[in-house]
Protein backbone atom coordinates (compact mmCIF):
# COMPACT_ATOMS: atom_id res chain seq x y z
CA UNK A 1 0.00 0.00 0.00
CA UNK A 2 1.55 3.19 -0.74
CA UNK A 3 0.35 6.66 1.16
CA UNK A 4 0.34 10.01 -1.27
CA UNK A 5 0.71 13.18 0.54
CA UNK A 6 -2.51 15.21 -0.34
CA UNK A 7 -2.38 17.40 -3.19
CA UNK A 8 0.02 15.35 -4.81
CA UNK A 9 -0.85 12.67 -7.43
CA UNK A 10 0.66 9.23 -6.93
CA UNK A 11 3.98 8.44 -9.44
CA UNK A 12 3.13 6.41 -12.35
CA UNK A 13 4.68 3.37 -13.54
CA UNK A 14 6.61 3.92 -16.47
CA UNK A 15 5.15 2.11 -19.66
CA UNK A 16 7.08 -0.84 -21.03
CA UNK A 17 8.53 0.33 -24.08
CA UNK A 18 8.02 -2.19 -27.01
CA UNK A 19 10.89 -3.31 -29.19
CA UNK A 20 11.03 -4.61 -32.87
CA UNK A 21 13.60 -6.34 -33.80
CA UNK A 22 12.39 -8.68 -36.16
CA UNK A 23 10.94 -5.45 -38.19
CA UNK A 24 14.48 -4.23 -37.89
CA UNK A 25 16.29 -7.68 -39.19
CA UNK A 26 14.05 -7.36 -41.92
CA UNK A 27 14.60 -3.83 -42.48
CA UNK A 28 18.32 -4.23 -42.24
CA UNK A 29 18.25 -7.20 -44.38
CA UNK A 30 16.78 -5.36 -47.08
CA UNK A 31 18.82 -2.13 -46.61
CA UNK A 32 21.94 -4.07 -46.82
CA UNK A 33 21.05 -5.68 -50.26
CA UNK A 34 19.94 -2.39 -51.58
CA UNK A 35 23.63 -0.98 -50.74
CA UNK A 36 25.49 -3.80 -51.76
CA UNK A 37 23.32 -3.83 -55.40
CA UNK A 38 23.84 -0.22 -55.58
CA UNK A 39 27.67 -0.85 -55.13
CA UNK A 40 27.59 -3.44 -57.60
CA UNK A 41 25.85 -1.17 -60.48
CA UNK A 42 28.38 1.44 -59.48
CA UNK A 43 31.59 -0.73 -60.15
CA UNK A 44 32.79 -0.33 -56.09
CA UNK A 45 33.06 -3.68 -55.24
CA UNK A 46 33.81 -6.66 -57.40
CA UNK A 47 30.65 -8.80 -58.15
CA UNK A 48 31.01 -11.84 -56.30
CA UNK A 49 28.39 -13.87 -54.25
CA UNK A 50 30.70 -13.29 -51.00
CA UNK A 51 29.56 -9.45 -50.99
CA UNK A 52 26.18 -9.86 -51.48
CA UNK A 53 26.36 -12.34 -48.21
CA UNK A 54 28.25 -9.82 -46.24
CA UNK A 55 26.00 -6.93 -46.99
CA UNK A 56 23.11 -8.59 -46.29
CA UNK A 57 24.39 -10.00 -42.86
CA UNK A 58 25.93 -6.56 -42.02
CA UNK A 59 22.44 -5.07 -42.87
CA UNK A 60 20.70 -7.24 -40.41
CA UNK A 61 22.89 -6.94 -37.91
CA UNK A 62 22.66 -3.24 -37.90
CA UNK A 63 18.74 -3.16 -37.96
CA UNK A 64 18.59 -5.62 -35.28
CA UNK A 65 21.19 -3.55 -33.39
CA UNK A 66 19.16 -0.24 -34.11
CA UNK A 67 16.10 -1.58 -33.35
CA UNK A 68 17.50 -1.97 -29.68
CA UNK A 69 19.34 0.80 -29.06
CA UNK A 70 17.23 3.73 -31.34
CA UNK A 71 14.66 5.67 -29.76
CA UNK A 72 11.08 4.30 -29.26
CA UNK A 73 7.94 5.84 -31.15
CA UNK A 74 5.87 6.87 -28.74
CA UNK A 75 1.59 6.08 -29.78
CA UNK A 76 -0.16 8.82 -29.90
CA UNK A 77 -3.20 8.18 -27.44
CA UNK A 78 -6.35 6.64 -28.67
CA UNK A 79 -9.05 9.83 -29.61
CA UNK A 80 -11.63 10.65 -27.49
CA UNK A 81 -15.55 9.86 -27.99
CA UNK A 82 -17.36 12.87 -28.32
CA UNK A 83 -21.20 12.55 -28.70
Amino acid sequence: MTTTTPGYAAPETPAKVRRHPVLGFFAGLLLGLGVILMLFVYGLVPMTWIWLVVGAVAGAAVGVVLAYLAPARHRAPPPTPTG
